[in-house]
C-alpha cells in the first residue's frame, strides 16, 4: 500500500514538470513567434498558412476582423512552394486532393460543435504531420491559429482562383515572382456606405423563373427595408451548376455573408474574376437553390 502511495506520488510530480515544461516552452513560442502574437493579440494583420493541396490553397487570416481568405494556387510554382513562399507557415495533410480536403475542413468546421471527436482527429493529424515534418507550425501556432479558425463559418471564408494571366501583352514578357496576389480588405458596411449592394441573379439550376422569382422576393425585402439590397438584372446562367454561391466583386464580404444567411447560400464566397463587372456581387442559382419562407 505504501509503495503504491509512493509511485503514484512520483508519476505526480512527473506530471507537474511535465506541465511546467510545456508551460515554459508555450511562453518562449509566443515571444518568439510573430504568428502566435498576432493571433493572441488579435492584432489587425493578416497571417498566411500555406496548406500543400494539389493544387496548393494559401490561407491568409486577420485576427481582427474574423476573416479568412483562400487562394488557390494555379499558378505552378517553379520550385518547391516553401521556396515560393519562404516566410509563410506551410501544412501538407494526408489528403492532398484539394476538393476533398476543403469539404473535409468545411464538414469538420460545421460540426465540431456536436462532434468533439472530430478536434482529436484533426489534433491527431496535426501530430502525425509534425512528426513527418510535412509542417513547420509550432503545436502553440497550430492550436492558436485552429481555434481562430474554429470560430468561423463556411461564408466567412473568400475563395479566388489564383490562374496566371494568359492575356499577357506582348510587350510584356517579363516572369511574373510567384506569390500571393494582394489582399483585398472589407470595404466600409453598407450604413456608413448609405447605399444598397447592388446585385445580379443568374440561374443555373435548369428551373425556368427561378432567377425571376428570387430577384421579385429581394425587391420585396428591400421595399420593406428588411435587406439593403438592389437586383441590377437576372438571367440564365451558361452551364447548370449543382451548388449555389456568391460571387464577390467588391470585397463586402461582412455583407455578403448577411445576404447569403438570408436567402440561404451559405457556402464559401466567391471572389470574382470576370472584368467589367458594374455589381457588387453576383448570386449563382445551382440545383440545390430553395426559395427562402
Amino acid at each position: 500500500m505504501e509503495s503504491s502511495h509512493k509511485a503514484r506520488k512520483i508519476i505526480e510530480h512527473c506530471l507537474l514538470w511535465i506541465l511546467l515544461l510545456v508551460l515554459g516552452w508555450s511562453a518562449v513560442t509566443q515571444v518568439s513567434s510573430p504568428l502566435v502574437k498576432t493571433l493572441s493579440t488579435h492584432q489587425d494583420k493578416a497571417v498566411e498558412v500555406l496548406l500543400q493541396t494539389s493544387p496548393a490553397m494559401l490561407v491568409s487570416y486577420n485576427p481582427s476582423s474574423k476573416k479568412a481568405r483562400i487562394t488557390i494556387q494555379n499558378k505552378k510554382c517553379t520550385t518547391s512552394p516553401q521556396k515560393c513562399f519562404p516566410h509563410t507557415k506551410f501544412f501538407t495533410p494526408k489528403e492532398t486532393n484539394r476538393q476533398h480536403f476543403w469539404e473535409s475542413f468545411k464538414n469538420t468546421l460545421s460540426n465540431w460543435r456536436y462532434n468533439p471527436l472530430l478536434i482529436t482527429r484533426a489534433m491527431w493529424g496535426y501530430l502525425t504531420a509534425w512528426h513527418e515534418r510535412r509542417t513547420n507550425l509550432s503545436p502553440a501556432e497550430f492550436v492558436l491559429f485552429g481555434m481562430e479558425l474554429s470560430q468561423l463559418e463556411t461564408n466567412d471564408f473568400a475563395i479566388l482562383e489564383n490562374t496566371s494571366s494568359a492575356k499577357r501583352s506582348s510587350r510584356k514578357k517579363e516572369a511574373e515572382p510567384d506569390g500571393p496576389p494582394p489582399v483585398v480588405a472589407d470595404k466600409a458596411p453598407l450604413a456608413v456606405e448609405d447605399r444598397p449592394i447592388i446585385v445580379e441573379v443568374l440561374n443555373a439550376s435548369g428551373k425556368k423563373g427561378l432567377a425571376l422569382e428570387l430577384t421579385q422576393y429581394l425587391r420585396e425585402q428591400n421595399a420593406k427595408g428588411l435587406l439593403r439590397v438592389d437586383v441590377l438584372q437576372y438571367d440564365n446562367y451558361p452551364s447548370a451548376q449543382e451548388t449555389s454561391w456568391l460571387e464577390d466583386y467588391s470585397g463586402r464580404q461582412i455583407q455578403l455573408k448577411q445576404l447569403g444567411n438570408a436567402i440561404g447560400i451559405n457556402g464559401e464566397i466567391r471572389i470574382g474574376t470576370t472584368p467589367n463587372v458594374i455589381c457588387d456581387t453576383r448570386i449563382i442559382l445551382g440545383k440545390d437553390f430553395k426559395m427562402p419562407l
